[in-house]
């Protein structure tokens, strides 16, 4: 973990937590908003769109990212990247997380056993054709606006 740590707003923290276990047994996800990389300042939570195996995997539709593209312009935020739990699992990325991980946004994994969020972790992806690198998550005292709706 060599690169600046990414700090969140204890209330971001607080939702993912709420929302992840609320998924329960399914994968939950959200997206993380901010005024730049390394201050996450909201979480807007996403439905999973994935009908196969909606308890190993999460999926986003583009109408879904679009309307948080469009949201964070809004707020005159950016979009920073998404968090996904992982139900009975490490808060690690998996290999199918980083196959569809984009360089540039953020990705978090909040592990949830038995229905109660655990250990969250942060990473980014250093190059097109790198691992995963893990980011320190520091909880800190950054603005936030209350984002806890859904997007539609």
């Amino acid at each position: 973990m060599s690169a600046t740590p990414i700090r969140f707003a204890p209330a971001v923290l607080a939702a993912i937590r709420a929302e992840a276990a609320r998924a329960y047994p399914h994968e939950g996800c959200g997206a993380l908003l901010g005024p730049a990389l390394g201050e996450v300042h909201e979480t807007l939570p996403l439905p999973n769109r994935d009908e196969g195996s909606p308890r190993t995997r999460f999926s986003v539709s583009p109408r879904d990212y679009m309307a948080v593209e469009s949201e964070a312009d809004s707020r005159g935020v950016r979009l920073l990247g998404f968090w996904h739990s992982h139900p009975d699992h490490p808060a690690r990325p998996s290999a199918t997380d980083r196959r569809y991980a984009w360089e540039g946004l953020l990705t978090v994994v909040i592990a949830v056993e038995g229905g109660a969020p655990r250990d969250i972790t942060v990473w980014d992806l250093p190059g097109p054709d790198q691992p995963f690198r893990q980011r320190a998550l520091v909880v800190g005292n950054v603005p936030t606006t209350g984002a806890l709706e859904e997007v539609p």
